[in-house]
């Protein structure tokens, strides 16, 4: 960051890249959650497939579970998102130039 940048713009932006790190790291867990629920159900179809009822059961209420728990973190991922953009506006008045925040934003892209 440049000695000349406003300390509001310097607050701005540090408040979008933490806001940014956030969505990142709800995107990461949601990512393994995801794949867990994925985990989860194709144990329980393997078990029921066996005829092992009870295993199949608890395996289906752990997928159950781990569903809703995807919903929560879903919620704080939306929330994170929208913090983001909030504070990309909020820099974009604060600084009026975005090319620091958009050369962050293009490094934490996952893919």
């Amino acid at each position: 960051m440049p000695n000349n940048v406003s300390i509001p713009c310097q607050i701005a932006q540090q408040r979008y890249r933490n806001a940014a790190l956030w969505k990142n790291l709800w995107t990461i867990l949601l990512f393994a959650f995801g794949a867990a629920v994925v985990v989860f159900l194709v144990v329980a179809i393997a078990f029921f497939i066996r005829q092992d009822w009870l295993p199949g059961a608890v395996s289906t209420l752990g997928t159950i579970a781990q569903g809703a728990a995807i919903k929560w973190v879903l919620d704080r991922r939306t929330e994170a998102a929208k913090e983001e953009e909030d504070a990309y506006k909020e820099v974009q008045n604060q600084c009026g130039d975005t090319r620091h925040v958009d050369e962050f934003r293009a490094g934490l892209r996952l893919f």
